[in-house]
């Protein structure tokens, strides 16, 4: 029989792979790093492999939504790219408890430009920092200075579904742009719609239109926000739209 669909089998065997590096390499790299392969496909449950869990309390067949915390992965899944492969490496994350990882990801994409596949690394130095704090304590060596210390998110519930983390994205958004006026009501949804991205909700299938209605606006212009994100700078676009 003629294979009708030789995109998704070619995506299957680059996952099958990719899936098979992962358990070779996590066969002999340390506890305190985690390698996650997500089937971008499938966000719902899209862990496909994943060696040493414990670190971010995740397992195979988890949703993409129960990832790192402001995880520019996603957001740069989002971004239109003719590259095979996408590279980010070497970035600060959070896990849900709110532990602080050094994050490295590649994003695969399909032969219509479509991510289908991210191969995620995670690591844990907490336990590094720990020892090195020991021994500049047994050496009577001061540290020139002290880390600040990482304000921790607020432990809020952790949403069963895309609508129920829509409905709390939301209401996060509006309690930090309150007003009745017009543009602190456009502020509210465009933070809102950031956060969706970080979150990873418009990989979803649908999540663009289920955004749009929970928003109360057409699904352009969820577009029309995404793209007056992306002219923000990275560094200061939270602090831009709260000022703004």
């Amino acid at each position: 029989m003629t294979d009708n669909h030789p995109d998704e089998s070619y995506e299957d065997d680059v996952l099958r792979i990719l899936a098979a590096a992962v358990r070779a390499i996590g066969s002999i790299i340390s506890s305190n790093t985690e390698i996650a392969l997500h089937d971008l496909r499938r966000p719902e449950y899209s862990i496909a492999e994943i060696v040493n869990a414990h670190i971010t309390g995740r397992r195979q067949g988890d949703s993409v939504l129960s990832g790192m915390r402001t995880d520019k992965a996603f957001i740069s899944a989002m971004e239109e790219s003719q590259e095979a492969v996408t590279l980010l490496t070497d970035y600060e994350t959070f896990s849900r408890s709110g532990t602080r990882l050094r994050s490295s990801t590649a994003i695969y994409r399909g032969r219509n430009a479509r991510p289908f596949a991210a191969l995620c690394i995670n690591v844990d130095d907490e336990n590094i920092r720990k020892a090195l704090s020991v021994l500049q304590s047994l050496t009577a060596i001061m540290p020139s200075q002290r880390e600040e210390a990482i304000p921790q998110e607020e432990s809020g519930p952790s949403p069963d579904n895309i609508e129920d983390l829509m409905r709390d994205i939301i209401n996060s958004a509006t309690a930090l742009s309150p007003g009745a006026r017009r543009a602190n009501g456009k502020k509210a949804k465009i933070l809102a719609v950031q956060k969706m991205q970080e979150k990873g909700i418009f990989l979803m299938k649908g999540g663009v239109e289920k955004a749009a209605a929970a928003l109360g606006v057409t699904r352009y212009t969820i577009y029309n926000y995404l793209d007056e994100l992306k002219m923000l700078d990275d560094g200061s676009r939270l602090s831009a739209l709260r000022n703004r």
